[in-house]
């Protein structure tokens, strides 16, 4: 039976990564179409979204299990990402808040008003022997479905972003071991991501690095300043996924949406905004999305 960490690596990282190659005709240091390989592109609708209630579980045996739900975050922003999800992991009333998204359509990423549904599902690893004090089966997943496919990420508490086109910056990775360095390109401007670590790999097929982050360098208002974004003691077989960089704020400098996990079991979606940083400081974390994947 496929688990809930295998779909959602299908569904974040197979569509984003193959978005963050570069190209032979790159003409500008900012791309709209954030190097997509439109060969190779994938919306929502590439992949299933829900898992079907197996056959055993009929309509009239399955009761939705509503309880021990989440509260609403208490952070000014809130971010969400469409996907299948353990119930305390989508809070109460997402759905009926005002969200943009930052959506990928007809070759660029742009801002849209939108919205979201929030509807029960099979969670395969938590379902399959599941029942409620009355002895029925239950489903305690929570599917987020966005009613724009392509969205990369929704994001509530923004209120002075206004919708339109976003300019990307031009990067040609999204994994970095410790010592690399991501050149981020943005209209004549670069800022340099550099992932820092000891590596403590036993094999080439896995990732496992002690005091493992990232830094940033750059130029703001004239100085060049450098900051490190994250930083995790281990690293457990993952690593640090950048999965978008464009300027959301529209203040010149390009924001980072990353998944930050250090566990191969954690999803760990951040969004970093230059405009909210603190004095001498390039981004602040503004929001984060946390899943486990078992």
């Amino acid at each position: 039976m496929p688990t809930l960490r295998s779909f959602t690596v299908l569904l974040f990282l197979l569509p984003l990564l193959s978005c963050n190659k570069a190209t032979d005709n790159v003409a500008t240091d900012t791309d709209h179409a954030h190097m997509v390989d439109t060969a190779q592109a994938r919306t929502s609708e590439d992949y299933d979204f829900v898992y079907s209630i197996p056959d055993s579980v009929t309509a009239t045996e399955f009761a939705v299990d509503t309880t021990n739900l989440s509260p609403e975050p208490d952070t000014p922003i809130k971010i969400l990402v469409e996907g299948l999800f353990h119930k305390e992991e989508v809070w109460a009333g997402a759905e009926s808040k005002d969200w943009i998204g930052l959506v990928f359509a007809n070759g660029k990423y742009e801002i849209r008003n939108t919205s979201l549904q929030i509807e029960a599902a099979y969670d395969p690893v938590r379902d399959a022997e599941a029942v409620n004090e009355e002895g029925r089966k239950v489903i305690s997943g929570r599917q987020v479905i966005g009613k724009d496919s392509s969205t990369l990420l929704f994001i509530n508490g923004l209120d002075d972003i206004k919708p339109g086109t976003v300019d990307t910056a031009a990067y040609d990775s999204a994994v970095l071991k410790p010592g690399q360095q991501l050149p981020l390109r943005f209209k004549g401007k670069q800022f340099t991501l550099t992932a820092f670590g000891d590596s403590t790999l036993s094999d080439s097929t896995n990732y496992s690095y002690k005091q493992y982050g990232w830094k940033i360098a750059g130029i703001k208002n004239g100085k060049k300043l450098e900051q490190v974004l994250s930083q995790d003691e281990m690293l457990d077989n993952s690593i640090y996924v950048l999965h978008w960089a464009g300027d959301l704020d529209r203040d010149g400098i390009p924001d980072l949406i990353a998944d930050l996990s250090n566990q191969y079991n954690l999803m760990r979606f951040a969004l970093f905004l230059s405009s909210k940083a603190e004095k001498g400081k390039l981004y602040k974390r503004v929001a984060v999305f946390e899943s486990n994947r078992k």
